[in-house]
């Protein structure tokens, strides 16, 4: 068993999530760097402890990837190898690219990202995102036409009764695995969890009200993403999911 460990401030404590070496696993990016801006996180400040480097000649197989979604279908890789090179040319253990260099850059808080662990490289570790929960109540994530895979960007779960929407179309019940907005939630061993943005949800009185819902119609108002997990969000139209603590 691998696990992700989450720094963060020292009043809130660690978050910790279990990754299964030998499988994929669905993670997301919850902070920001230290002294850095809060909407942003940088991959190169993932720290490892346990986890077995590749080496670049066959990276494709013996590496740990991150493997982020671009948008139109495919992904971008990132390979944990021990023989990357830094901008100064020095060989280091890194995450680096396709071709080997070492890699700094950010991706926007809430990225979703698949992390693989090759089978047998990794009994125990551990994964630390080196830097603090962002000082904003709320984090807004862009959803695009077709599928985006974001992730909760908090310490705590995500509350469906706390996520708002801007720019997705409600659809209806009965028609809702066609044309409503879903959250898909990867369960960790091949299927997901589906929430349905539909206009005709009934509440715990009973009521009719435009909200998340669940494969029977009833709105949830739950707890549905642990701290450091990523889900699929599918909309017909782009627009923007809101999180708020």
């Amino acid at each position: 068993m691998f696990t992700a460990h989450a720094r963060l401030k020292s009043v809130v404590g660690y978050t910790t999530q279990g990754i299964a070496g030998g499988k994929l696993n669905c993670v997301a990016l919850q902070f920001a760097d230290v002294g850095g801006s809060g909407d942003v996180a940088s991959i190169s400040n993932l720290v490892t402890s346990g986890l077995s480097a590749g080496v670049y000649d066959t990276m494709n197989t013996d590496a740990p990837c991150i493997m982020i979604y671009d948008g139109i279908g495919g992904y971008n890789y990132l390979y944990y190898i021990s023989d990357a090179y830094d901008a100064d040319g020095n060989e280091v253990t890194a995450w680096a690219d396709g071709g080997g260099n070492a890699i700094s850059g950010e991706q926007p808080l809430g990225t979703g990202f698949w992390l693989r662990i090759p089978e047998g490289t990794c009994d125990t570790g551990s994964l630390t995102e080196s830097g603090m929960v962002g000082e904003a109540a709320s984090t807004t994530i862009d959803i695009a036409a077709g599928l985006t895979l974001a992730g909760n960007p908090y310490p705590t779960a995500i509350n469906m009764s706390k996520v708002e929407t801007s720019g997705l179309v409600a659809g209806v019940y009965d028609t809702m695995n066609t044309d409503a907005p879903c959250i898909m939630i990867y369960d960790g061993v091949g299927g997901y969890n589906y929430f349905y943005y539909i206009s005709d949800a009934y509440d715990a009185g009973g009521d009719e009200v435009t909200a998340w819902a669940d494969g029977g119609g009833n709105a949830v108002t739950g707890e549905i993403a642990a701290p450091g997990k990523a889900f699929w969000a599918r909309s017909a139209t782009a627009g923007k999911l809101t999180f708020t603590l």
